[in-house]
Formats: C-alpha cells, structure tokens, sequence
C-alpha cells in the first residue's frame, strides 16, 4: 500500500531527500546546476519552499518524494530501483488526490528528460510551453 508523508514533519525526511537528490543525473536537473551540500539541502528543506511535500512510502520503504509548489507544479522522484512499478503513477494520484481544490496541475520537466516527459503525458497531461533562458556570465 502506497502512501504520503508530509516532509515537513518528518524527523528523517532530510536524508532521504538528499539521497533521492544524489540520484538524479545532472542532465535533467532543473532546479539548480550543482549538487548542494547536505548542509545547503537542509537549510532549503526548512525553507519549506514547497506547498506540499511528502515522501512516499509503499509499505516501510521510502521510495520517493512528490511536491506541489505555490504555482501547482508537480515535481515527483522515485529511487531508481522503484521506477517501472506504478508508484509514480499512483504517487500522483494521491498527491492530486489531497489538493482537490486545484484544478490546473503543472509539471516542469527537463527537455532531456525524456522517461518524464512520457510519464506526465501518459497521465494526461499535455504540452504547452518550452522555456529559454539566458545566463549572463560574470
């Protein structure tokens, strides 16, 4: 059985955040360009930067996180051994499942991060912008 636990009051959130944040490939990082520190990561967690966050358990196992930011994006990581087995899928649907109120969701994925991208539009979702940026160098 899969279930939600608000990171925000959990004790042991901060490790497996960070653990979880250490397997994803620098490619398709979106949120920053370097691997913060555990230090850095902690401080960002206290931060509460998110709507909602919880970690995702399936039984006792910690299997991964989901988040909904202050603008309904949807940003959801699962341990590589876990992927391909549906949690993602049933992950967001108890995350929507908790914001019923929401009625427009939104998922930020990396243009190189093709395994998400199928997986957002295989839930439904649908393609509406592609975002540039400029970075000014010193």
């Amino acid at each position: 059985m899969l279930k939600l636990t608000d990171v925000y009051k959990s004790k042991d959130a901060v490790p497996v955040l960070y653990a979880l944040l250490k397997e994803r490939e620098g490619r398709v990082n979106i949120s920053h360009r370097q691997m913060p520190t555990l230090s850095e990561h902690r401080r960002f967690v206290k931060s509460k930067p998110y709507k909602s966050w919880d970690l995702i358990l399936s039984g006792k196992e910690m299997v991964g996180a989901v988040y909904l930011s202050q603008q309904n994006e949807i940003g959801l990581f699962l341990f590589k051994k876990y992927r391909g087995q549906g949690l993602g899928k049933k992950a967001l649907g108890l995350l929507m499942g908790k914001h019923k109120k929401v009625t427009r969701f939104l998922a930020n994925v990396s243009p190189k991060n093709q395994p998400s991208i199928d997986f957002f539009k295989n839930q439904g979702f649908s393609h509406i912008q592609n975002t540039y940026e400029l970075r000014k160098r010193g």
